[in-house]
């Protein structure tokens, strides 16, 4: 695969909107866990703390993948800067 700079930043971009959405989205289950919590019902508690557990896992993914790309695209820039 060959990619531009411009190219990698913006998968590098996307990522990191990717992991923001995610934070997001963690965050809501966390506080529909913590509503159920104080409502009693630990069965719906525990199904939204387990997909906050899962979306964190991927948050997290998007972040590696946010910073590799950045860090490709850095690499990429500098490469073609020193040829021209």
């Amino acid at each position: 695969m060959n990619a531009t700079a411009a190219e990698a930043a913006q998968k590098a971009l996307d990522w990191a909107e990717a992991a923001e959405l995610g934070l997001k989205a963690v965050d809501k289950q966390r506080s529909a866990a913590t509503r159920c919590e104080v409502a009693r019902d630990s069965v719906t508690a525990a199904q939204h703390r387990a997909s906050a557990d899962g979306l964190e896992m991927y948050r997290v993914r998007a972040v590696g993948m946010a910073t590799m790309w950045a860090c490709v695209a850095g690499v990429l820039q500098s490469t073609a800067g020193g040829r021209s």
